[in-house]
């Protein structure tokens, strides 16, 4: 298994693809193995770095992250360890939110940025939603708890075309998630927000939400897109929390072509254009 030996964690990690290296961060109890779908489209266009976020998957802690600030030295430590100066950033959910803090903190690693499903506050409704979550996480057995988040996380065209795939993804997380990590992750969540002041992203950023999202609305992901002077954002029509799952056919070359736009690189996008991804079924 490759993994990197870093100063609080062994980390799990897998290497796919050739070209300029994108580093992908999962979100709240996920591993790498979220990526699973749509990794191998990404890795024909980019040298993909998938890896576990401490404490979860096959990477293994020696010390409990306090703040988002320990998973994001985790992952400068990891591109030290593959001798890269910078990559692509491309974080979902509470890995968008810890993409932020890599963009904000060490403005010289993140060449372009890709937030999806993802807020840059933790606003009242926010806070309200990950108390949701740790009280489940807290009260219901591990299965009831997986199947609210699958519930949460999935659009409502997914779930009911997708059934079964769904109920074959909340037997595999029933197995997978450790109630510790996920409960470590959310406090980390909770103590760590920016100031205003402090949130200053330099790079050029796309940012994806998806319309049917209850975890974090779409409206959130709107309004940190408008903070961010190089920015561009979609709505993926129909897309739930995790729009690379609902509708991968529409997002994965929307983000490939974010990061091989030149173009883009230079400034061309301005402050924050706005843009809504139909669904093929409705033109």
């Amino acid at each position: 298994m490759p993994c990197a030996e870093l100063s609080d964690i062994r980390c799990y990690y897998e290497l796919l693809g050739d070209g300029e290296p994108l580093l992908l961060i999962p979100g709240l109890g996920g591993t790498l193995r979220l990526w699973d779908p749509v990794a191998p489209e990404l890795a024909q266009h980019f040298s993909c770095i998938l890896a576990d976020n401490r404490g979860m998957g096959r990477s293994i802690a020696r010390r409990t992250p306090r703040s988002l600030s320990d998973y994001v030295s985790d992952l400068v430590e990891l591109l030290d360890y593959l001798q890269l100066d910078r990559a692509h950033v491309l974080g979902v959910s509470l890995g968008g939110v810890i993409a932020q803090h890599l963009a904000i903190d060490h403005p010289s690693r993140v060449d372009k940025l890709v937030v999806v499903s993802s807020s840059n506050f933790f606003t009242p409704y926010l806070k309200q939603m990950a108390l949701l979550l740790a009280q489940g996480l807290r009260h219901f057995k591990k299965e009831n708890f997986v199947r609210m988040m699958e519930l949460l996380a999935t659009s409502p065209q997914f779930h009911d075309e997708n059934a079964e795939l769904v109920e074959q993804r909340v037997k595999v997380k029933t197995n997978n998630v450790s109630r510790g990590a996920l409960a470590t992750q959310l406090r980390c969540l909770a103590c760590s927000d920016k100031t205003p002041e402090q949130y200053q992203i330099d790079a050029p950023t796309l940012v994806i939400s998806g319309e049917f999202d209850p975890i974090i609305p779409s409206c959130y992901a709107r309004k940190m897109a408008s903070a961010i002077p190089d920015c561009r954002y979609e709505l993926i029509e129909g897309a739930g929390h995790n729009p690379l799952v609902d509708e991968p056919h529409r997002v994965v070359p929307m983000i490939v072509d974010f990061l091989t736009d030149r173009e883009a690189n230079q400034g061309a996008w301005g402050r924050s254009e706005c843009v809504v991804a139909q669904r093929d079924d409705e033109g």
